[in-house]
């Protein structure tokens, strides 16, 4: 009995979705914070704090380190016994919020690093 090419070739899909982040950031006239990330991966959804800077992530499994370098628009991060991975800034669109100032929400998509 052949197996469909579909069905042998759908476990291998998952393997292959690249991580990303959403991040929605909300300013005012003295600063921004990012702190109010989704980290999204073929394991799940998992709270990330985004801010500028490098943090050790409590909430994403394996991941043991995230560095975002928001004025260059990328950033980096380590999951246990794997090679550096990294991100860009893919998207960045501004919305309405209730907050005094304004927001935007960005999406930040796995690339090759190439820093």
């Amino acid at each position: 009995m052949r197996l469909p090419t579909l069905a042998v070739l759908a476990p291998l899909v998952t393997l292959a979705v690249a991580d990303y982040m959403e991040v929605n950031t909300f300013c005012n006239s003295f600063a921004c914070t990012s702190h109010s990330g989704r980290w999204h991966s073929g394991y799940g959804t998992y709270s990330i704090d985004a801010n500028e800077g490098c943090r050790d992530p409590p909430d994403v499994p394996g991941m043991y380190r995230i560095c975002m370098d928001w004025k260059s628009g990328r950033g980096h991060f380590l999951f246990d016994r794997q090679a550096k991975r990294c991100l860009r800034k893919t998207e960045d669109k501004p919305y309405r919020c209730d907050d005094p100032g304004w927001c935007t929400r960005s999406v930040w998509s796995e690339v090759a690093c190439a820093w």
